[in-house]
Formats: structure tokens, C-alpha cells, sequence
């Protein structure tokens, strides 16, 4: 799923492997999206990655010995002089930032002139899940797209649909958005649909979410996959674009 993800952001950066680039990823997480970035390249280019969770940073850093990770908090600076980059990139990390503009006039600041950005984020409202209780279903998708887990400091489960307001409306960017949508067809354990559905049952725990209401829809989604009938979707949105 994400690599397909990782995809469509590489060839929206129309790179030139001949060229050696200076790369940053905001929430660089296990470091996947650099990684595969890296083999799009010149060997010589430099790729780095910040992220506030260590153990994230840590697993970055054994997975791709080659690339450089750095565990940084990134809340309202970062720590990094003007005109560093020619690319910053981040995923699904900019909802968790409480002073979004801070950050954006901070990517912008270490952008070189002509530099880019990629910035794409899941739209948690744009989950769709094939299911003959609707009532129930519109409540889970709700639900899941307004929870603030205990890690976060911030959240916008409508976040893919902000950036282009975002970013445009700073006055420091000038760009695009675009869509890559997610299919499934099958409810398995390791699939995006299943795994978010798990995910509620935190919210069942917590008295959000009836419990009957989550075994009706865990046992529908199983049938409907048995049967060839389950569906699931969900809208990443990406804007790519260039200081002004």
C-alpha cells in the first residue's frame, strides 16, 4: 500500500538521476519513503530523516545503514540552516503539528530557490467501507476520523483536504494537488481496511464505540471478504509544489 503511495510521490518530483540532490522527510517513520526514494538517485545525493519517536527512528536507521535519520520534535523550527534542501517531503504528519504555519514558513526557510516540496496526507473522512449497515459504518468513519490519539499533540482527520489551502493560502507556495486512491478488495489481517478497522477497537475500550456495533461490522466485513463482496477505499491527497 504505501510503497504505491511512495510511487506517485517520486514521480511527482520528476527527479533526474544525474543529479545530486539534498533531500529532508518531516516524520520519516521507518524511513521507507527515503529508502525508496534513494534507489531513484545518484548514489551521492543526501537523504535525511527526522522523526520524534525514536523507535521509529531507530528501525530507520537499521533498515537503510546507507541514509541519515535524526529524532527531532520539529514543533515550531527546525534545526536546520536556510537553503538546505532542493526537496522536503512529508507524510501524514502535518495533522499532528499544532502550529501548522510555523512549520510551513520553517519548510519554506530551508528550501533552496527553485527547490519542491511533496506534502501528502490521508483523509480519514474519505474512508469507505462496502456495508449494508450505513448508520453504523458513517459513525465508525466519523469516529476514527475525529480521534486525537493519547500520542498526538494535534489532529485534523480532514487534513488531505486542508493542505492545498494550506499551502496556497501562505502565500509562500505556489503548486498542485492531487489524489492517489487505495483499493481493497480483501479483510485481512496486513490490508489498510482491516487494519484501521482494528484500530476502533480502542475506541470501543473507551466506550466511543458500542461493542455490539463493532462485532456486527467486524463479522459483516469478514462474510462480505468470503464472499467476494468487500470493498474499501480511502483519498490521499498531495500538494506539490515551489517556494515563491
Amino acid at each position: 500500500m504505501k510503497f504505491a503511495l511512495f510511487k506517485k510521490i517520486t514521480s511527482l518530483l520528476e527527479l533526474d538521476r544525474n543529479t545530486k540532490y539534498k533531500v529532508l522527510d518531516i516524520g520519516c517513520g521507518q524511513g521507507d519513503l527515503l529508502g525508496q526514494l534513494s534507489s531513484s538517485m545518484d548514489s551521492e545525493s543526501y537523504l535525511v530523516g527526522i522523526d520524534e519517536a525514536e523507535h521509529l527512528v531507530e528501525s530507520a536507521k537499521e533498515s537503510y545503514p546507507n541514509l541519515e535519520f535524526h529524532r527531532e520534535k520539529f514543533t515550531d523550527s527546525l534545526s536546520f540552516k536556510d537553503d538546505s534542501f532542493e526537496i522536503v517531503l512529508s507524510v501524514d504528519t502535518l495533522e499532528c503539528i499544532p502550529n501548522k504555519s510555523a512549520l510551513i514558513s520553517e519548510i519554506h526557510r530551508i528550501l533552496t530557490p527553485g527547490g519542491k516540496i511533496v506534502i501528502a496526507h490521508w483523509d480519514w473522512d474519505t474512508q469507505v467501507y462496502n456495508s449494508a449497515n450505513k448508520s453504523i459504518i458513517r459513525k465508525f468513519v466519523a469516529a476514527f476520523s475525529d480521534w486525537q490519539q493519547d500520542w498526538m499533540k494535534a489532529s485534523d482527520g480532514q487534513m488531505g483536504r486542508r493542505l492545498w489551502s494550506l499551502f496556497e493560502g501562505s502565500g509562500k507556495f505556489k503548486g498542485k494537488i492531487v489524489s492517489y486512491t487505495l483499493l481493497e478488495t480483501e479483510f485481512r489481517e496486513g490490508k489498510y481496511g482491516f487494519d484501521r478497522l482494528r484500530d476502533l477497537s480502542s475506541l470501543v475500550k473507551n466506550g466511543i464505540i458500542e461493542t455490539t456495533d463493532y462485532e456486527i461490522i467486524c463479522a459483516e466485513m469478514q462474510d462480505l471478504s468470503d464472499t467476494s463482496k468487500y470493498f474499501y477505499s480511502i483519498n490521499s491527497y498531495i500538494y506539490a509544489g515551489e517556494p515563491v
